[in-house]
């Protein structure tokens, strides 16, 4: 088994063809993950048993599903077709969700596979294949009666599926119309909003929550049509506060004056207090007061949350990792301790990953937790590699990485989850099957020169993506300076244009820029931004920026400062020790 997972093709032993190891994996199933046709071939020619199950309730075939060649070897040998795992999925439904399988899901459908499958959530392999942006297989479960109920009219649009959308629209009723209004406006879907409203659809009452949100404009004109179509002003946010509160927290913009004007109430104060900066007295001296918090709440957040975050772990294995670089002491110990804890994380949900069900924000999550995992040396191991093909089965045809949540700026960033998808696809994909892997990363980077980014998080995650990716310099070079020439008279950078200066916009754009060259610490510009992080943090170590969005989990105390603004904060602080480690080398 081990010489399949690291392409050791001539110690590979197929006699052993129904030994199982752990977790009860088989040849034939570790054949399906690493393997090719070859070996896939062989071991069926020798006896391997294709329904052999391991603990999850796995089968070889639902690992294969990435293989029109294997799915169909093991079909031929007697796979059971509609086998489902202890997370409820068959092949077809694991299948159904990954763009690029229309090839296997008619495979499938040929041998008998249930076109109406469906999980306990009620979701099918229909609303798969729309969130999966997979016309063609869209089609093949159509062609099969597949059933439409509920129809995934508003699951084609968070990935832009154009041609998904019209296949689905045509069997949509009132209801339909209106979630996928909902789900148009979450993607910032500008034209598929505008064709909805023309169609009758309503609005729902929270709908302006999306749209305050949001960190692409929608134009006034449409807010307004929204309005008329049943969006509440004064409706209510889920932390208690008002839609207009939610609006000015993306500054001075047209939505606010437009909420103003209609009479939409505030509820909340627009600038809460927050304590005075104390810089600290040297670039080392401010990382060193920051390190020791940022450890703190990493441990805290994991033991308290039960899961694995952007702002408060990957972030800050990647900060610690950044200071080590500069010669800053970190508690060695506690670090390695954390990462040990981060990737038992991922080793319990691995079934999770390997059928496509992913864990809390899905790609986004998965790729920024391996590249914390990256930048902390963590060692591949069977684990990573069930992540990296995760990853490489959820990236769309095109080359991204489609967002699925609205939490910006984290979450908010097709550019940003491409790129942190992309370098964990580049650092851990298997080496059996590299050259597979290495087209993905190549893909995404083509995506990347060609994006359009709009946000300082786009600009900053579209350079690094690029960087790591081995992009083409010219493009590299062009966009550091179109981010250079957003630097701010005070030394900083903002998340959006409507908002000031802060941390953390400051802190992504410095390590971009100098990660790609654009920027070494004797340049102006770099200077002026470290400037603007020393005279800006306080002296706890911290740097506070408020949060833009609304939050996803009941309110807990992660053991880091500025209470509902503490995970936005985390990561501005991570961001600004990383940017602040240049400035050391």
């Amino acid at each position: 088994m081990n010489a399949l997972r690291e392409g050791r093709r001539l110690e590979f032993d197929p006699a052993a063809v129904n030994r199982k190891g752990p977790g009860s994996w088989t040849p034939a199933m570790y054949a399906a993950l690493y393997g090719g046709a070859d070996e896939m071939r062989l071991l069926l020619e020798k006896g391997a048993d294709p329904n052999a199950r391991n603990d999850a309730g796995g089968t070889a075939l639902m690992y294969a599903v990435d293989s029109p060649e294997k799915t169909a070897l093991l079909l031929s040998h007697g796979a059971d077709v509609d086998a489902r795992s202890g997370e409820g999925r068959t092949a077809l439904l694991i299948a159904a969700g990954r763009a690029g399988s229309s090839a296997v899901v008619n495979l499938l459908l040929k041998h008998g596979a249930n076109p109406s499958a469906r999980l306990s959530d009620g979701r099918t392999a229909l609303s798969m294949a729309a969130g999966a942006g997979d016309a063609d297989t869209l089609q093949f479960l159509l062609d099969r009666d597949a059933d439409k109920k509920p129809l995934p009219l508003a699951a084609a649009l968070p990935v832009g599926c154009a041609r998904c959308f019209e296949m689905l629209l045509k069997f949509a009723e009132p209801g339909d119309l209106n979630s996928a209004l909902t789900a148009a406006v979450r993607s910032g879907n500008l034209q598929m909003t505008n064709m909805l409203l023309d169609r009758g659809a309503r609005a729902g009452s929270d709908l302006l929550s999306a749209v305050a949100q949001s960190s692409q404009p929608i134009p006034v004109d449409t807010v307004k049509a929204l309005i008329r179509r049943g969006a509440d002003i004064n409706g209510k946010t889920s932390t208690g506060g008002s839609v207009l509160d939610l609006a000015k927290r993306q500054g001075p913009t047209a939505l606010v004056d437009l909420l103003v004007e209609a009479g939409a109430m505030e509820k909340q104060p627009s600038s809460p207090p927050v304590a005075k900066p104390k810089p600290a007295g040297s670039v080392r001296a401010a990382i060193e007061r920051s390190l020791p918090l940022l450890l703190r709440a990493d441990v805290a957040f994991l033991a308290k949350a039960g899961c694995v975050s952007c702002h408060n772990n990957s972030l800050t294995t990647m900060t610690m990792t950044a200071a080590r670089k500069s010669g800053i002491r970190v508690n060695e110990d506690a670090v390695r301790a954390q990462l040990r804890r981060v990737a038992a994380f991922l080793d319990d949900n691995r079934e999770r990953g390997l059928e496509g069900v992913g864990i809390p924000g899905g790609s986004d999550t998965a790729g920024y937790i391996l590249l914390g995992l990256a930048a902390g040396e963590y060692p591949p191991d069977p684990t990573t590699d069930v992540w990296a093909y995760y990853l490489k089965n959820r990236q769309l045809r095109d080359g991204n990485w489609g967002r699925q949540a609205l939490r910006p700026p984290l979450e908010a960033s097709d550019i940003e989850i491409t790129a942190a998808a992309m370098r964990a696809v580049q650092k851990y994909g298997p080496p059996s099957r590299r050259a597979e892997y290495d087209r993905a990363v190549q893909l995404a980077v083509a995506w990347l020169e060609k994006a359009q980014p709009k946000t300082n998080e786009d600009r900053v995650f579209q350079i690094l993506g690029m960087t790591w990716g081995g992009g083409s310099r010219e493009v590299i070079r062009k966009s550091g300076r179109d981010l250079i020439a957003l630097q701010r008279p005070d030394g900083g950078w903002a998340q959006i244009s409507s908002l000031a200066s802060d941390a953390y916009a400051t802190g992504q754009a410095l390590v971009a820029l100098t990660e790609s060259r654009a920027l070494t610490a004797a340049s102006p510009a770099h200077r002026s931004g470290v400037r603007f992080l020393l005279n800006s943090q306080l002296e706890d170590g911290s740097w506070y920026v408020r949060t833009r969005t609304l939050p996803i989990q009941p309110y807990f105390d992660s053991d880091f400062p500025h209470g509902p603004d503490q995970f936005i904060s985390a990561a501005a602080t991570n961001w600004a020790s990383m940017a602040l480690a240049t400035a050391v080398r």
